[in-house]
């Protein structure tokens, strides 16, 4: 490794020192936050996340760099079967969250992964600011495993604090299995990426470039 070799390697480590700092997970305001979501219609249809005031639906989600992702559980009709989800493989569940950037930081991303392994998120899937498409909007998926749930990830040009945001998606049981599911689904969700993606992202750059000056 020459000079230069060496100069780069120390810049790049440094910039993602720095932004892994800067792009933890980041839910600031978590502890107002309900994280607990029967399901809507018999039999169960989907979710409805959102503040349960049809005034002001839009629930305030406050972007922390230093804070922790967003738990939410959903759950079935808690009168029929004690909230259990009964899904069969191939079965899809519509889900709509109604947030509003809170201050003081815009967001320019969202991302949800399920912690509930067969799971994924397919299409038909958006997400809206202000009632339009959100700017410069890129959506990407992976999907699901025996061992995990999928994840979807919304990139966007920033949406300044106060923007009205509703994330419009569709949820599929796998049933990679083969088997009948019954129980809650759980999903995390942030507005900014996962400090171990970052890593992920370091690696690979850093060993790109030690391959290039080779």
């Amino acid at each position: 490794m020459n000079a230069n070799t060496r100069t780069l390697s120390i810049g790049i480590v440094l910039t993602l020192s720095a932004a892994t700092g800067a792009f933890a997970q980041g839910v600031g305001n978590l502890g107002s936050l309900p994280n607990f979501f029967p399901g809507v219609g018999v039999p169960i249809t989907g979710w409805n996340i959102d503040s349960g005031n049809p005034t002001y639906p839009w629930i305030p989600v406050q972007l922390d760099p230093n804070g922790p992702g967003w738990t939410k559980i959903l759950v079935g009709d808690m009168n029929i079967g004690g909230g259990v989800v009964y899904a069969n493989p191939g079965d899809t569940f519509t889900v709509q969250e109604q947030l509003v950037v809170s201050p003081a930081l815009p967001w320019t991303d969202w991302h949800e992964k399920l912690l509930s392994p067969e799971w994924d998120w397919v299409a038909p899937t958006t997400l809206l600011a202000n009632g339009l498409s959100a700017p410069g909007l890129s959506i990407a998926t992976t999907p699901a495993t025996l061992a995990t749930g999928g994840t979807i990830d919304f990139t966007f040009n920033p949406l300044a604090p106060g923007t009205l945001v509703t994330v419009q998606k569709t949820l599929r049981y796998t049933g990679l299995s083969g088997l009948p599911y019954a129980s809650k689904v759980i999903v995390s969700e942030y507005p900014t990426p996962e400090p171990a993606t970052l890593s992920l992202l370091a690696v690979g750059g850093l060993a790109t470039l030690r391959r290039r000056r080779k």
